[in-house]
């Protein structure tokens, strides 16, 4: 059954239309065309509700297949509402049309003409009585629709009839096309408008996160409203309220289109093997049509009965052939909806057995698509020695240019070797290494799995401690507790992966004052053999340390250049916990951050904060709550960013609990208390603000710890100050300096000239902070910089307009209202008010995006996954909302900051 859709949001053109057609000469025949689950049904339903009493009373027929001109449904509609029908002879007239139905000549020469003739005295008799709407839904499903709207538009009736036009044409429905006086064609709805709908059908408002896994997921298909409530409807169990957004649970996990999807019921309707091969082509991801002989082999179907399918799949919409022949599912959810059909694992084992009986009779056989369907195959298919040892070495040859391939090949080869043998060994750290540069880490928690059932080498064990690190770090897969109790019987590695974990999971029951210094954590040991070089893991150990001297030399003994802004960035990736900035300068090009996981999002949350992008880092934020245990250091931190951003914001109550959810760890003490800080001077306590500030920073020192201290003394002082407590205002600055003197930095020389600023109410220094403030990028500081600096400032407008600025890029309007009140207080004049819009989609944004990259159209429809005419429709929205006149200007008002996104 079709689903409807409440809320015509974007449809208003269309609708005001089809009302105005309703309202208008009769005898028109308006059809309103789209693919399934486009929303006509729903056009249909609110443009003949609520209609005046004056009206045209509305006829409605659903079409079915049941006969091939519609007369059935027709009948069965009057027979409904007959009483409704004032003329006598309308009896007559239904008789008359249904004796001739019931004929077997139904469709020959002589019937067609009397079935007009009675047609047009049956709807002559309904309209001379009242003006009457004929509403015929679904006219591609009858042969001959034409035959019935005609003699009821030719009668007087207004008619409008509505189809699908993802359906193969029949010569029926260009007819109803050609008899048609107006024609609305239904495209894929805006994104602003099917998230407002989405945000409806949820019942609160989705997280942006959320939206991106269905759009993704959905490719092509978000556009359409029906698959989208559909799909949501699949997903009502995974929604989750995150304070005030909804968000997916298992973020990483796969979307998948509903059972009854049409797509899917059409692969159905082909019969067998139209479904395995559906099945086949979404498990493998993607196929050359020249593999077609070889995938109808492995599903056992005829080769050219497999053939006719895959057109036929094609020409349905349901896949899609790309610029150089490889076919694949026309989105992930439909792969995902069928790819377990069969199971990945069975399939490529099958194509594995195929290749290599090809292989073994003499036939070439491509080396990497074996190697390939290898990797993929199940773990208990057993390949003889001399295979083996083929996978090896062309796994070695692929390590420099292939190394994505090169790691699966591995893993292929050590899931099938013992684990006590040498090349085990050998295989498993350079397994590790191709993990970190590919961000495979999947791959590992196979090799811990295997491992707590078998075992290992001795000599593996420091490996294996690498791979447990590896893997809670980026993977939010929980692991093997086998392997986790067995090196944890190892004593050679026993206390260095029971201290990692109870670091990562910021378990303080057996915290030490070692635990609680940054650096506590063994991060620098999974640094073994082929991994890194012996400066990669002096520099690792040196910046997980905290001790800036100490981060400096290391980075000097790596050759690295010493007036690198990387070394600053390693500094506060580090004091953040931020593992994969401090991985990415550390290793360069010898890792990768995954996609998922934690470490991805947490990177996410600071680098948005960071940038001001506040809705974004928010996002984040809640998409790691989704994640993993929900309770380790990073996932604390990240709360933490998230109480900053609400009370900067002035969202108190939401800044508290965000607070309140955050432990306290020792790691994160300076961070935990730079937020209460803010929160305690805003609910009127300066006091007790500057008093927790220095009990703090004094608490941190004295352990051996740094980390976060600077936004947590600035933070201190410039509340001392606006409680004139001279006394600990000067101690903060004498901190301020003893730090910065001990290892100077970006940070440190920021916040030294911004405090001698405010203590001296200084204005060279005070503007000095905050320009090396803007040289570090840090846009959510350079709101309070800029603030800092108009307060000394002879002419404090440019301060005062760009922290107004970055307060609208932020996304906060509590923010903008606080900035924009300043600019009032100072005498200044108001900037000139935007007018608010609603936030662009993140398409909309990565078109703007891709424009300003120069990209066509068609490249930007091809980074999407969409159509270039939905490009267009795109471009013409956003030209409509910026005031822009061409693509040029689109790109110079985003460089300017002219497009801003208003709060959300």
């Amino acid at each position: 059954m079709a689903r409807r859709h409440s809320g015509l949001r974007g449809r208003e053109q269309e609708l005001a239309a089809l009302r105005a057609a309703l309202s208008g000469e009769v005898g028109r025949v308006t059809v309103v065309r789209g693919p399934a689950g486009v929303g006509r049904s729903a056009l249909l339903d609110a443009a003949t509700r609520g209609l005046p009493t004056d009206a045209a009373r509305v006829l409605p027929v659903r079409f079915d297949t049941e006969d091939p001109f519609g007369v059935a449904a027709l009948l069965r509609a009057l027979r409904g509402r007959f009483e409704q029908f004032s003329d006598i002879r309308l009896a007559e007239s239904l008789n008359a049309v249904e004796r001739l139905h019931r004929l077997s000549g139904t469709g020959s020469d002589w019937w067609i003409p009397r079935m007009t003739a009675e047609l047009g005295v049956l709807f002559d008799r309904i309209a001379r009585a009242r003006r009457t709407a004929l509403v015929a839904e679904d006219a591609h499903l009858v042969a001959e629709p034409a035959l019935l709207l005609a003699a009821a538009g030719q009668s007087g009736c207004l008619v409008v009839a509505s189809c699908r036009d993802d359906v193969e044409p029949t010569p029926g429905s260009a007819e109803l096309l050609t008899i048609a006086d107006q024609v609305i064609t239904l495209g894929p709805l805006a994104d602003e408008d099917i998230e407002a709908l989405a945000d409806r059908a949820a019942g609160g408002r989705l997280d942006k996160s959320a939206v991106a896994a269905l759009r993704r997921a959905l490719g092509p298909l978000f556009g359409n409203p029906g698959t989208v409530l559909a799909t949501l409807e699949g997903l009502r169990d995974r929604l989750v309220p995150v304070y005030d957004r909804l968000c997916l649970r298992g973020p990483d996990e796969a979307i998948t289109l509903p059972p009854d999807h049409h797509l899917l019921r059409r692969a159905e309707r082909l019969g067998e093997p139209g479904p395995a091969l559906l099945a086949a082509v979404a498990a493998l991801g993607a196929i050359p049509l020249d593999e077609l002989p070889l995938l109808s082999q492995a599903i056992d179907a005829d080769l050219a009965r497999c053939g006719r399918l895959l057109d036929e799949l094609i020409a349905a919409g349901v896949l899609v052939v790309d610029e150089t022949g490889r076919v694949s599912c026309l989105s992930p959810a439909l792969a995902a909806a069928v790819a377990d059909r069969p199971a990945p694992a069975w399939l490529h084992t099958r194509i594995a057995t195929l290749l290599l009986d090809r292989r073994d009779e003499g036939t070439w056989v491509d080396p990497a698509a074996l190697a390939e369907h290898i990797a993929g195959s199940d773990p208990t298919f057993a390949l003889d020695e001399e295979i083996m040892a083929w996978l090896l070495d062309l796994a070695v040859e692929a390590e420099t240019e292939l190394p994505d391939h090169a790691a699966r090949w591995y893993a292929a080869v050590l899931r099938r070797t013992d684990p006590s043998a040498p090349e085990h060994v050998r295989g498993l750290a350079t397994l590790i290494g191709l993990v970190m540069r590919t961000g495979q880490y999947e791959l590992l928690h196979e090799v811990l799995t295997r491992y707590g059932n078998l075992g290992a080498s001795p000599a593996s064990l420091h490996d294996l401690a690498a791979a447990v690190v590896l893997v809670v770090v980026h993977s939010t897969d929980p692991l093997p507790p086998s392997a986790v109790r067995a090196l944890l019987d190892e004593p050679v590695v026993a206390d260095e992966v029971a201290e990692f974990l109870q670091w990562w999971s910021g378990d303080l029951r057996g915290s030490t004052v070692e635990l609680a210094r940054p650096g506590g954590a063994p991060m620098h040991r999974i640094c073994t053999r082929e991994v890194a070089s012996s400066d990669q893991v002096g520099l690792l150990r040196a910046a997980m340390s905290g001790d800036p001297e100490l981060c400096r030399l290391a980075w000097q003994q790596a050759g690295r250049p010493a007036d690198s802004p990387d070394l600053d960035r390693l500094r506060e990736g580090a004091a953040l916990v931020e593992v994969a900035t401090v991985f990415e300068i550390v290793f360069g090009e010898g890792y990768r951050v995954p996609d998922t996981g934690v470490a991805a999002r947490y990177q996410r949350v600071i680098h948005s904060y960071a940038a001001a992008d506040w809705s974004t880092a928010m996002s984040a934020v809640r998409e790691l709550e989704m994640l993993g245990s929900g309770d380790t250091i990073v996932h604390h931190a990240a709360r933490l960013v998230a109480a900053e951003i609400s009370a900067v914001c002035h969202q108190h109550a939401s800044a508290a609990e965000w607070l309140a959810a955050a432990a306290p760890l020792p790691d994160l003490a300076a961070m935990h208390a730079w937020v209460e800080v803010k929160l305690l001077a805003d609910a009127g306590r300066p006091r007790d603000a500057v008093l927790l500030a220095q009990r703090t920073y004094r608490q941190v020192l004295a352990t051996g710890g740094r980390g976060c201290l600077e936004p947590l003394l600035i933070r201190g002082l410039e509340i001392a100050i606006s409680v004139d407590d001279q006394e600990i205002a000067a101690e903060l600055l004498a901190v301020i300096e003893q730090l910065h003197q001990q290892g100077a930095c970006r940070i440190t020389t920021a916040i030294v000239s911004l405090a001698r600023g405010l203590v001296h109410r200084d204005q060279t220094h005070a503007q000095a902070g905050a320009g090396h403030v803007r040289d570090r990028g840090y846009k959510s500081e350079m709101i309070g910089a800029c603030l800092v600096a108009a307060q000394f400032a002879a002419d404090p407008a440019a301060w005062l307009y760009e922290a107004y600025e970055i307060a609208c890029q932020s996304g906060s309007q509590n923010l903008r209202d606080h900035v924009r009140g300043l600019i009032r207080d100072h005498g200044l004049p108001a900037p000139r008010p935007r007018d608010r819009r609603d936030p662009f989609s993140d398409t909309e944004l990565r078109i703007i995006e891709l424009i300003r990259a120069g990209s066509t159209n068609r490249q930007i429809a091809l980074d999407l996954n969409v159509s270039e005419k939905t490009v267009e429709n795109h471009l013409t929205r956003l030209f409509a909302r910026t005031g822009c006149r061409s693509r040029v200007e689109l790109a110079a008002a985003s460089l300017d900051g002219r497009l801003l996104e208003p709060a959300s």
